[in-house]
């Protein structure tokens, strides 16, 4: 999906920032977009976006990725350039080339989205002493334009960091034969990962985890959107529940034929499993912005015993303990919810509005007599909050940088996962809540590598830990399928 400033495939607020978009005689700026009428110029030479300090690109090396910082600049993060001569490919599409000198890059080309046809047109100009340019990006629609400029740096590691600090690499598996689409999430059972992808449900023998193989993989029938995956296990038989538009249950006893067994007729994002007092429920995450409850005791005939109703956009993601459901409500924040009575869920505490208005994911521990939670949205600026659970408000925060978003989050005891999209995976030790640790991380994401695009949601997505065998596996949108050694204390 094309967007301005914002969109891609998951949904992001509209920022739009007053403007300082007239450069001083150094070139120096501040970032921000506006949405103004498209001009007569239509974005057509460096000019157009406003003063060119000249000179300053002579001597520059372009080739690679650059981060844009400074603003958020739609659902992309960076720019990737490979000069010959005077011409400079953007974003390794060879189809419109751009153009650069001394004084700026300028490139331009149309695009299809939603049936609506756009131009997009960026410049890349007055470079300044520290390395750092001026990006400025433009997103017409034919009568009106989201204009926006960034700092643009070379893109690294976070803090240049290396490849991985207590967590490496034992093995990958990115099939060639799958076809194109997100990796979204993967969970853990014995030796068996079952990873979901937008192609569908793969699942992978990882007994040698240096040579992960798999054995099956299950597509739907019908066009939907893929986002989780959680198993249970009832009797001799094994399911898995994937979010979708519609949520398939699937039976994966044979691993090498899952089959299709149930479908439950709701649209959900993300999928949360309890089991608590002789059943099993299945909380869903949904895109209607509710959160219904099932007994999926008997996975066949799931039963719906109630639903709580937020006024967000969307559910996007939950995690429950003990019949307690702490659900991430998008815009309308992090909500606490009392299922104990299913058939009328009550709303017990809420902190809202989250920084940047994107309650994503959750996970809730107690520390020494402190319960908590730690929170993280998805967006520019999106980091880790940890919530005091009895006061509903934040007691710390940790963070990368600004223009990587967290993602997700899973907790044990004191010792704290999440994946954090270009930044990889983070390992926190939070024994003291208000002065969390990092005590690893490993980078899954190469800047400079020829599978990275300008995506501002890639790289670690969703994840799973597997405590008994010392081994982290994480799905990672351009990689697949990962699995770490973790030797984080």
């Amino acid at each position: 999906m094309l967007a301005a400033c914002g969109g891609g495939s998951h949904a992001t607020p509209s920022i739009d920032a007053p403007p300082t978009d007239v450069a001083t005689v150094d070139g120096s700026f501040t970032p921000g977009c506006m949405t103004m009428a498209e001009p007569a110029s239509q974005f057509m030479t460096a000019a157009d976006f406003g003063p060119v300090v000249a000179g300053t690109l002579a001597g520059w090396d372009p080739d690679g990725r650059w981060f844009l910082t400074g603003t958020p600049v739609g659902s992309v993060s960076s720019f990737h350039f490979a000069r010959t001569g005077s011409q400079i490919i953007v974003d390794r599409d060879p189809t419109s080339p751009g153009t650069i000198d001394d004084d700026a890059i300028v490139q331009r080309h149309t695009v299809q989205s939603q049936g609506v046809n756009y131009t997009v047109a960026i410049r890349v100009a007055n470079r300044m002493a520290d390395g750092s340019l001026r990006a400025d990006r433009a997103v017409c629609d034919g009568g009106s334009c989201r204009v926006c400029t960034a700092k643009m740096i070379r893109a690294t590691h976070f803090n240049n960091e290396g490849e991985g600090q207590g967590l490496s690499l034992l093995g990958q598996l990115n099939d060639p034969t799958w076809g194109p689409g997100y990796t979204f999430n993967v969970r853990v059972d014995g030796t068996l990962a079952y990873l979901i992808r937008q192609d569908g449900l793969h699942i992978i023998e990882t007994a040698d985890p240096a040579h992960p193989t798999e054995l099956g993989i299950y597509r739907r029938a019908q066009q939907g959107y893929s986002n989780d995956v959680k198993i249970v296990d009832v009797g001799p038989r094994r399911y898995a529940l994937t979010a979708d538009y519609g949520v398939d249950i699937v039976d994966v006893t044979d691993p090498a034929h899952p089959a299709l067994a149930a479908t439950i007729s709701e649209n959900a994002h993300t999928i949360a499993i309890e089991s608590r007092g002789g059943k099993l429920y299945a909380y869903l995450g949904n895109y209607d912005a509710t959160c219904p409850i099932y007994d999926i005791t008997d996975p066949l005939h799931a039963v719906k015993l109630g639903a709580f109703v937020t006024t967000g956009q969307l559910v996007h993601d939950l995690s429950v303990d003990q019949g307690i459901a702490y659900l991430n409500a998008w815009d309308a924040g992090f909500q606490v919810v009392d299922y104990t009575n299913p058939a009328a869920p009550t709303l017990v505490g809420k902190w809202a509005p989250t920084p940047t208005q994107t309650s994503h994911s959750n996970w809730t521990t107690t520390v020494g007599s402190r319960h908590i939670a730690l929170h993280g949205e998805e967006a520019y600026g999106a980091h880790l909050h940890i919530i005091d659970l009895a006061t509903m408000q934040p007691i710390a925060e940790w963070k990368t940088r600004d223009y990587v978003s967290i993602h997700n989050i899973m907790v044990f005891g004191s010792k704290a996962y999440f994946t954090h999209y270009q930044d990889g995976l983070r390992v926190l030790d939070v024994s003291d809540p208000t002065a969390p640790q990092q005590i690893g991380y490993y980078n899954t994401w190469d800047p400079q590598a020829d599978y990275t695009s300008s995506d501002f949601f890639e790289g670690a997505v969703g994840f799973d830990v597997d405590f008994t065998r010392h081994l982290v596996f994480i799905a990672d949108s351009p990689r697949g399928l990962l699995i770490l050694s973790d030797q984080t204390p």
